[in-house]
This record gives structure tokens, sequence and C-alpha cells, in this order.
């Protein structure tokens, strides 16, 4: 099988997987397959919340730390733009260096079986990109380091990538290419950065500005990552290059301006793949568009599979927590460990069972994903 990252890095970087529950993901399959069939209705409940977390790890992996929640951009279908109200901060070092400390791993096996897993159970190939790969593939193994922040506004960006590549643990962030010069990304790279990718979602300037804000543009960014390109060829650096646009349409004249941004990048040495759209719920208008990713005829999986650490330390359940509502514990105060196994994660997995979340909770009414409960008989 053809490794998702170059073979260099792969040589190099194979002892650590952070990012999901790879395990989970296989070991659950059955159960998974029970409750999208509707073999189980709500009285089951209980036996369902435990057969779960029978086969959650007590341990956890870390899916994302928000390294900073600025942002010079204005992207229409973020929900940061209008809506979020939390202060801006930059992650403190000591939490940075605390939770690179419990980031768990897999051994080059099980990541190896795991990818041979998935093109056989669900015929995703990584020679095929797209979302699904991407997930599949790279996400598996990669830590993120962004969140609803720009991480190249982090000064410390390249420090924390050099920390992690210290440590032997893979790392992924994406970016604004505006925000972006050759000589930032060659810092990056140099620092051991093993997945970069580009958010365009335009091909002009003119939408650029329209969708992302008027400090964006297409023309500029479109060869800043050429000559980005370019640099990585020179230098040999291994870092994967992802050029990525969302569907934020599926009309005709979208569709066809996917598949141009597609034919930009034909016969170029990087991942370029068209992405679904995120929170969908912000743009009601929006939520009817087709998901391509594997959650579309399945349900969350983030409450028994990771967890993401915000720029302040908060310990929540997933990257759509903007404003820090579902706060489980803070990594100042607790391990991860601790926060993994205690009683507010514990509500919360019952909660997506049993459809008991708190009124106004963020998961009942401003999420896109499939709960269990949705898929339990009356």
């Amino acid at each position: 099988m053809r490794h998702p990252l170059p073979a260099a890095a792969h040589r190099l970087k194979q002892d650590v997987f952070p990012m999901y529950d790879i395990r989970f993901f296989r070991a659950s399959k059955e159960i998974k397959d029970d409750i999208v069939a509707g073999r189980y209705s709500a009285k089951d409940a209980p036996a369902l919340a435990a057969r779960l977390d029978a086969v959650r790890d007590p341990k956890p992996f870390v899916f994302n730390m928000e390294t900073t929640n600025y942002c010079n951009m204005t992207c229409v279908m973020c929900p940061r733009t209008t809506l979020m109200d939390r202060k801006n901060i930059w992650i403190d070092d000591a939490v940075f260096e605390t939770v690179l400390d419990q980031v768990r791993t897999h051994s080059q096996t099980e990541i190896e079986d795991f990818w041979k897993y998935i093109e056989t159970t669900y015929h995703v190939s990584y020679q095929q990109p797209d979302e699904n790969a991407f997930y599949f593939y790279v996400v598996s193994r990669c830590l993120i380091l962004h969140g609803y922040g720009e991480p190249l506004l982090d000064k410390k960006i390249v420090d924390r990538v050099r920390s992690c590549s210290s440590r032997n643990i893979p790392t992924y962030f994406s970016c604004v290419p505006a925000n972006l010069t050759v000589e930032r990304a060659r810092e990056v790279m140099e620092a051991g950065l093993s997945v970069l990718k580009f958010s365009m979602d335009g091909l002009s300037d003119e939408m650029q500005k329209r969708v992302r804000g008027k400090r964006n543009n297409f023309d500029e960014s479109f060869q800043t990552i050429l000559d980005i390109i370019e640099l990585k060829r020179e230098k040999g650096y291994q870092t994967l290059l992802v050029p990525t646009m969302i569907a934020l349409s599926e009309d005709d004249e979208a569709k066809a301006m996917h598949q141009e941004f597609l034919k930009l990048w034909e016969g170029r040495p990087v991942f370029a793949y068209v992405k679904s759209q995120d929170n969908r719920w912000y743009h009601e208008e929006d939520q009817d568009l087709s998901n391509r990713s594997h959650y579309q005829s399945q349900y969350c999986e983030y409450p028994w599979t990771s967890l993401t650490v915000m720029a302040d330390g908060s310990v929540v359940p997933c990257t759509q927590d903007y404003n820090v509502e579902m706060v489980l514990g803070n990594v100042r105060e607790q391990s991860l460990e601790e926060i993994w196994n205690g009683k507010p994660y514990a509500d919360l997995r019952r909660w997506h069972v049993e459809g008991t979340f708190p009124d106004g909770h963020k998961c009942s009414g401003r999420c896109d994903q499939k709960k269990v409960c949705g898929y339990l008989k009356a």
C-alpha cells in the first residue's frame, strides 16, 4: 500500500500516531452496523451505552490542539465570524507541552493494518484523493495544530511544530494561503510539519474575498503555493501539501468550479480534494448540501474516539465547539486520562445514546452530525 506521507517521513515518524482511536473504529463496527440498521430501540439505550463503553479505550487520543483562536479572516461559513465571543489568546507554552507529554501512540503495524482495513471494508483508497481518504490515511496519524484560529498568527507555531517533531509526533495544520509566505512555509517544513493544508474557496480574488474576507486573494495565494511546491522539491522536504476547496454550493456552476480547481493541481505532487462544508447548521440554506464524508451514513463517534484541547487548556469533545461551551475539564487541573474517564465525559456519552441532552446543548441543536440516539426506534 502506498503510504499517505512521503517515504522518508514514513521511515522517520511511524512510531507515533496520535489523532483518534483507530482501534475503537474497528472494534465498534458490528455495533455501528446494528445501530445504523435500526436494530436498537430507546429501551435498549443503557445496554447500548455499556456496549460502546466496553470497546472504548480508557486512555484518550488527542484529535487537535488549538494553539490560538486569533484569526484575521471573516469566513462566511465559520461561526467564529459572528458568534464567537471568547477572548482571543495563544496557548500557554506549559499547557502545550503538558498535552504533548500525554499524546497517545499507535504502532506502525496498527496503523498499516488500519489502512488495509479501511481499503478492504470501505473501499476508500489513498490513490483517489477525497475527504474520506484524507481522514482515514492522513488525519489518523497526525496531531492537528489548529482550531478556531489561524495557526500562522501564532508566533510560536514553528517552535510548536519542532517540539512535536522532537517527540516524533506527526503534525498537520490548515491555513489560509494569503497569510503564508514562502519563507514561513520553509520554516514549518524544516521544523518537521507533516502535512500543510491550504484552504481556497474561489478561483478569483473577488470570490476569495467574498468567502473569506478582504485580506484574502487567489492569484497571489496560488503563486505562493506553486513556489512552496518548488521549494519542497529543491530542498527535499517531506511535508505533504494539501490544497483543498470547500463545497459551499452544489449547483452546476459550483461543480464546474470544483473540477477546475482540481485540474489546477493535476500532475503536481500534492493531495488536492474538494471538502464537504462543516457547520451547515450555521447557514440554514446550506443544510441540504450532500455530505460526502464517512459520517454521512453513521453517527458522531467523537465522545468515544478522541478529545480536543482549546487554547485556554479546556478539553471539549470535538472541533465544533467554537465558544468552548462543552467543557469537560482543563489540562491545567487534571490529566487527560482523568478528564476522559470523568463524570462529565460519561454524561456526554450517555446523552448521545439516550438523547437526553440538556436544553440548549450544542450537540443537540448546533451540529451537523447525527447522534446514536437518532437511530433508536421509539
